[in-house]
């Protein structure tokens, strides 16, 4: 007998209804419980090894690897370079033009971090203004908030040994940024921006002994592994500060020595590493109903890179012990929120320059000067004095120049000289175009008309208002050198700008990517696999399916 069609309505609704019913709880089984996004300070793109055995080979091996991914900018520093990770903009129009920038109307020194306002007070330091903390220099919204903008339930947490990192990191809508505070007291602090007090858990994780933490010395290999670019264990260039042989000095009967001596060692991120897995665990990350994000940036391989450089034994070293600690890591979320429930993303905020005197000795120093280094004191003092004679002979000793990561014409000297600005800039770029280590000193003019790629590069770096007046680009390999010794990043230079960019998690393909991807891609893609919408003004694009 041929039933009534109306009486089909309600099986078909029900029908439906359990379809639909299935593909929820498919999705929401399939949904990452913890996003973990993780950035390795300094970490250059040829660095990524998959043959190392623990987290880094992992996601290298498991991971989808981007193979062409770059810093977009030229600014190549911790707190733009970490911004980008997360703003889906370049740095410069997110109001970051670099580590710290010259207020022109006061000529004070400004850091990318820093807020003066009372309720941004850092816990456990003194009431210095200079000293508060707050995201609010960045002008845009990042990752953390557009998750907590989609599913207000969202927790978000950064961690790293330094303030700029957990800071840009987080966002302005973050639960709490974690970072290590170095005076007598050593522990991780936040600021008053985020908590009015330190949890009870976190008083507990620092009122552990320092030294019971790490080892009395960091002691690695003193032989380079053949075939491999590392160069001797004690080799010109290093920086003797911490010994440029193994052992170096750990423990220390100062509480300040120590976490200076630790700070500068892996072991900063072996710390970094136990207080965000400890934070997983107490805060329930990856637990609620809503995908959460933990934000983790590891400083041990930038202190080590600055001192030492990334050919360098201790470099080697570092990495291999943080392949470790990472691997266990991972380990401890997945025990935690469940096999396949954490999206992955591993990055970094800018390479490093090798040392010059390894880049010569490997025959690739194609900076014009001998050894590669050029000295900023000297530097610097030909260019303040070049400006005295022709503008203002008998004014010395107030400089024409503020110095930051570029060069900010002096206003009230301007003013009180009747010296346009520009004259100054027009003198200032004549004298340091002349010089053989630069290849360009940038104006605010070219940067913001300029067609070339160098342009485009300083101008995602640029923001009217807290840029400087002039950007100098030197020579490739020649390194601005305030010491003698160790090495630096900052410039335009694949060197500096190739970095790693991988992507882990359920349903996300083992498979090298080639083809451009830059770590402004990272916030959307992320944002993209969540579901999560984005702003109207992201410049940057998903590399992963929905």
């Amino acid at each position: 007998m041929k039933m009534p069609s109306l009486l089909l309505v309600p099986l078909v609704i029900a029908g439906a209804s359990t379809f639909v019913s299935r593909d929820l709880q498919a999705a929401e089984r399939e949904r990452p419980s913890l996003v973990v996004l993780i950035s390795i300070d300094q970490m250059r793109r040829d660095r990524l090894d998959a043959s190392l055995p623990g987290g880094l080979g992992r996601l290298a091996r498991e991971g989808q690897v981007h193979t062409e991914a770059v810093l977009d900018h030229a600014a190549t520093e911790t707190c733009p370079g970490h911004l980008s990770l997360v703003a889906g903009r370049h740095p410069g129009p997110s109001g970051v033009p670099g580590n710290s920038y010259i207020d022109a109307k006061s000529g004070e020194l400004r850091y990318c971090v820093e807020d003066r306002s009372p309720d941004a007070a850092v816990i456990g330091l003194d009431a210095d203004p200079a000293n508060g903390r707050s995201p609010r220099n960045i002008r845009v919204d990042t990752l953390g908030d557009w998750m907590k903008a989609a599913a207000p339930g969202t927790r978000v947490f950064s961690v790293s040994g330094k303030d700029r990192a957990a800071i840009t990191l987080g966002g302005h809508q973050s639960d709490a940024a974690y970072w290590l505070r170095r005076n007598d007291t050593p522990g991780f602090t936040t600021s008053r921006y985020y908590l009015p007090s330190l949890p009870a858990w976190v008083d507990a994780w620092n009122a552990v002994d320092l030294a019971s933490r790490v080892p009395d010395q960091w002691e690695h290999a003193t032989e380079p592994a053949a075939g491999d670019k590392q160069h001797a264990d004690d080799f010109p260039g290093e920086a003797d500060d911490r010994s440029r042989v193994s052992p170096h000095p750990l423990r220390d009967g100062d509480p300040e020595d120590m976490i200076e001596n630790v700070y500068h060692s892996p072991y900063v991120d072996a710390l970094t590493l136990d207080f965000a897995a400890r934070l997983a665990e107490v805060e329930g990350l990856g637990r609620g109903e809503q995908t959460d994000l933990l934000a983790v940036s590891l400083s041990g391989t930038d202190k080590v890179g600055h001192e030492y450089g990334p050919w360098s034994l201790e470099s080697a070293d570092a990495l291999r012990r943080l392949d470790g600690w990472l691997g266990e890591f991972l380990t401890a979320l997945e025990r935690q929120v469940g096999k396949g429930r954490l999206l992955v993303a591993l990055s970094a905020d800018h390479g490093v320059l090798p040392l010059p005197e390894s880049l010569e000795a490997a025959g690739e120093l194609t900076c014009p000067l001998d050894g590669g280094r050029r000295g900023l004191i000297t530097f610097i003092f030909g260019l303040w004095w070049e400006l005295h004679v022709e503008l203002s002979p008998f004014s010395w000793p107030s400089p024409w120049l503020h110095v930051s990561n570029q060069l900010t014409v002096n206003r009230e000297m301007a003013r009180r000289h009747d010296v346009p600005v520009e004259k100054v800039v027009s003198v200032a770029e004549t004298w340091l175009e002349a010089q053989p280590s630069v290849r360009e000193a940038w104006t605010r003019q070219e940067i913001e008309r300029g067609d070339t790629d160098w342009a485009r590069l300083y101008r995602n770096s640029f923001d009217p208002e807290r840029s400087g007046d002039l950007a100098v680009q030197f020579e490739p390999t020649c390194l601005p050198d305030f010491t003698g010794s160790g090495t630096t990043h900052g410039s335009p230079y694949l060197y500096d700008r190739a970095v790693p960019i991988v992507f882990f998690g359920e349903g996300i393909e083992a498979r090298e990517v080639t083809g451009p991807a830059a770590t402004i891609d990272i916030g959307p893609s992320l944002a993209t696999r969540l579901g999560v919408p984005l702003p109207a003004d992201v410049e940057g694009r998903s590399l992963l399916a929905p």
